[in-house]
């Protein structure tokens, strides 16, 4: 697939530190997450709340911007719905996996979901991928299996990791690949902006339903957590999508979908330097396996700019 050609907005050395920069603080927000969730913030709570924050600040710029909100189209409700759903899931199951998980094993086996979408693509139009990708897949699995500590399981049957927490860090991939193949069928009609506006919309209406059944929101109304909430709803979700979608703009799709990988690395080296977290050498060769699964698969199959906007949005 060609890459369509970029307009002259500035140099491609700034859009590869927008993107790079975007995918740095994706990876402060989970090492945020895990810190604050230790301290006893509510996992629930830290989703709902990044939901409304996110609706509100992704709706005022696709309103204040006809082009790319498309505010005149329609968009499929259903579709909408399940693009919503699959955000309230791939955020809720992103932290609890956080909450039982190292950063860095959550966030990476999350990372699978291009993976995921290229197989359920596969299988869908009945095609048969290129040896390389086939070969990636392979490695991209086999890297979870790593760092899932399968062979030490094998090997004496005791798993050091929570089987609860890896649990909901496949869940929190599966939600992942959902959210991307909706979103490219809703991006198609509504914009990629468009299109994560409605989502969080949805999320938003959803967690308010769900607080409201639940009672007072202890998280939200305590002062000590307050800033971290609004760190984790605008500085690692509103302001790496504005700087990806900036840094789309003047580098190729690939390229930015390839720069944005740097998200797990930079998480392991946050959650070590701050958290005191550590991964085994078994762990490290499972994500470094992981991440060049992924790579070839983004090379060999890029995903459209509406895509890669999308996954932006959703910051995970």
């Amino acid at each position: 697939m060609r890459e369509k050609a970029l307009p002259a907005r500035g140099s491609a050395g700034a859009g590869y530190a927008a993107v790079a920069t975007a995918a740095v603080l994706w990876a402060a927000g989970g090492a945020v997450a895990r810190h604050i969730i230790g301290e006893g913030a509510s996992l629930l709570e830290l989703t709902e709340a990044r939901a409304w924050i996110s609706a509100l600040a992704l709706w005022a710029m696709v309103w204040t911007n006809r082009e790319a909100g498309r505010r005149g189209e329609r968009s499929p409700l259903g579709l909408v719905v399940v693009f919503g759903l699959s955000i309230a899931a791939a955020n809720y199951c992103y932290y609890a996996s956080l909450a039982r998980l190292p950063v860095a094993v959550a966030i990476t086996i999350q990372y699978t979901a291009p993976a995921l979408v290229v197989g359920w693509t596969a299988i869908a139009g009945r095609f048969r991928p290129s040896a390389r990708v086939l070969a990636a897949l392979v490695c991209a699995v086999a890297g979870v299996a790593l760092l899932a500590e399968l062979p030490a399981v094998l090997r004496g049957g005791h798993l050091r990791l929570s089987g609860a927490g890896i649990g909901f860090s496949i869940a929190s991939a599966f939600a992942f690949a959902t959210y991307m193949v909706t979103g490219q069928r809703l991006g198609r009609s509504v914009g990629a902006r468009g299109a994560v506006a409605r989502g969080f919309v949805v999320a938003a209406v959803l967690w308010a339903g769900v607080q409201l059944a639940r009672g007072r929101p202890d998280t939200l109304l305590q002062r000590r957590f307050l800033p971290w909430v609004l760190f984790l709803a605008i500085a690692t979700t509103v302001v790496p999508f504005l700087l990806f979608v900036w840094g789309l703009e003047r580098v190729p799709a690939s390229n930015a979908g390839i720069v944005s990988t740097l998200e797990p690395l930079a998480a392991a080296v946050i959650a070590f330097t701050w958290l005191g977290e550590h991964l085994s050498a078994e762990q490290i060769g499972g994500a470094l396996m992981v991440l060049i699964g992924i790579g070839v698969v983004q090379l060999e199959r890029p995903a459209p700019d509406e895509v890669l906007v999308e996954r932006a949005a959703i910051g995970e």
